[in-house]
């Protein structure tokens, strides 16, 4: 097994495409990122020999390494959280395959209960771009290029005078009521799939699109825009000019999980 608590680690771990995204935004942003004790098991005999230990992570997900092709995400049952079916699901795809375990630094929540999935792309010395979903989504739409309800674009030196107050007048885009009906489709489809129960998902997204609370936005405004404002000189200085961060919202703050540099981000 590979920990990041362990710095000679840390070098072999970034070799895999979404760990990399991962300790991309632990190393350059260690205050947004919940995540903790990040661990990589790549094989079942390691994991089955550590069983208990394995097993003892809140999260998983699925990776390989970064010489080949990104996997397909393999989605999980909320109600049968069989790891060690889905760690051989994941081996049939790809013998490089790798379990991803990791803990957060807050109690997870359901994925049909957060505000919000935002992605943040970044071009410093030119802008700021941010795809969002609403209530009832998490980041799993918008990395994936999949839905959009809200969108903004933000100058680079607009930052320093943006606010709650001027904010809207920023957005690009927001999602029609037909448009949002078949968004809405999709998601609760996605989410009967991996287990949660129709009704459940039916009234947690709301049949009619609410914009995203001004308290997210708020929070994306102080603990990141002016922020990265903040970082330009350093950001140059180290070319990490190009770039992107998503997640999803955890009570009233934004979360994101990764960071995909300039050779996985697509603006």
């Amino acid at each position: 097994m590979l920990s990041y608590n362990n710095k000679d680690d840390v070098l072999k771990m970034v070799q895999y495409h979404r760990t990399r995204d991962m300790i991309n935004l632990l190393k350059y942003f260690p205050d947004l990122s919940p995540v903790k004790d990040l661990t990589i098991v790549s094989s079942i005999e390691d994991f089955k020999s550590n069983y208990e230990y394995c097993s003892s992570f809140m999260c998983e997900r699925n990776d390989t390494l970064i010489t080949k092709p990104s996997m397909v995400s393999v989605e999980a049952s909320e109600l049968d959280r069989d790891l060690l079916d889905i760690f051989k699901r994941v081996k049939k795809l790809d013998s490089d395959g790798v379990f991803v375990l990791f803990n957060l630094s807050h109690e997870a929540s359901e994925r049909y209960e957060r505000y919000a999935g935002i992605s943040v792309g970044v071009s410093v010395g030119r802008g700021v771009y941010i795809d969002a979903v609403g209530k009832g989504y998490d980041g799993r739409e918008v990395s994936k290029g999949l839905d959009c309800h809200e969108r903004y674009y933000i100058p680079w030196f607009d930052i320093r005078k943006c606010n709650i107050s001027n904010f809207k007048n920023y957005r690009t885009y927001l999602i029609s009521d037909d448009d949002y009906t078949l968004s809405r489709e999709r998601r609760i489809d996605f989410l009967t799939s991996v287990g949660i129960d129709r009704e459940v998902a039916l009234e947690n997204v709301p049949e009619v699109y609410r914009e995203i609370p001004d308290f997210i936005w708020i929070d994306i405004i102080k603990n990141l825009l002016k922020r990265l404002e903040y970082m330009e000189e350093e950001l140059n200085s180290i070319g990490l000019v190009e770039f992107a961060m998503s997640g999803h919202t955890e009570g009233r703050h934004f979360l994101p999980w990764q960071m995909f540099d300039k050779s996985r981000y697509c603006s």
